[in-house]
């Protein structure tokens, strides 16, 4: 095979991967719902206790014609990229602070420890009572989620940069900054994309728990708002959207990581 044709067959590749994987997400989903159907229908479930996919598709349709769903989506999602943003830059911040300081390390790593041990549901109640019910109480529960995984796949990102990446920046006259944006930076990038998958997913799960204590907005509340009104198809519908939200935000990263990592895979 020549070099043109392996050429087109690596582009054909990376080009049908991302229609694989939505033809494979539909199929999963098409799956779970046929048997969802069959056990409310079968087993004569009442709908108090679980809908049938149908109504739990009109509630999600009466949601998205009222424009309720996009208020309250659009809040979640603001408050995640709000808490995801923050928290790589905090993490890596603190990462790269930890990896150049043994002192720092030694000084900051028994309290990172306890904030990270200590439940978030437990803490949530107390950043209420600090921070008031306002945006800054979610943001703050977000950012305790998020910085963390960044700022150790930084730590081990720099720490897996080979040694004669330092003489390579000595030899071209590198300043620190310049030899850590252009050479320590784009070593550590498989391990920051690692730990911002993890981000993501935390900083969803930090905004739907702030959302469920203390906001009168978001997918979170929707949640709750079904369940105490015992209206089973809102809370599920609240549940999907969640779930679908959870999934685009790990897909693009995931889809930034084949992008810029592409390199990896030639």
């Amino acid at each position: 095979m020549t070099s043109a044709e392996l050429t087109e067959v690596s582009r054909l590749r990376v080009s049908s991967g991302p229609l694989l994987l939505l033809a494979r997400g539909a199929a999963y989903v098409a799956v779970i719902v046929a048997i969802w159907w069959v056990y409310v229908t079968v087993a004569d479930v009442p709908p108090y206790l679980l809908p049938s996919p149908g109504a739990v598709a009109a509630a999600i349709g009466d949601l998205a014609a009222s424009g309720e769903l996009w208020v309250h989506l659009g809040y979640t999602v603001r408050n995640i990229v709000l808490g995801f943003v923050g928290g790589v830059v905090i993490g890596c911040a603190l990462g790269y602070l930890l990896w150049r300081s043994r002192w720092v390390r030694d000084i900051a790593n028994p309290y990172i420890v306890v904030l990270q041990a200590a439940p978030k549901i437990a803490i949530a109640p107390l950043l209420v009572l600090w921070f008031g019910l306002g945006l800054e109480s979610q943001l703050v529960l977000i950012l305790t989620l998020t910085f963390f995984p960044m700022m150790i796949s930084m730590q081990l990102g720099l720490s897996s940069t080979p040694p004669a990446f330092g003489d390579l920046g000595r030899v071209l006259g590198f300043g620190r900054a310049r030899h850590l944006f252009q050479l320590q930076l784009p070593n550590a990038t498989p391990e920051l994309f690692a730990g911002a998958k993890i981000a993501i997913v935390d900083a969803m799960t930090g905004a739907f728990l702030a959302e469920f204590i203390s906001a009168q907005e978001g997918l979170g509340y929707l949640m709750v708002l079904g369940n105490t009104s015992y209206n089973s198809s809102l809370l599920i519908a609240a549940v999907i959207v969640t779930i679908a939200t959870g999934l685009a935000g790990f897909g693009i990263i995931s889809l930034a990581e084949r992008r810029i990592l592409r390199w990896r895979a030639s």
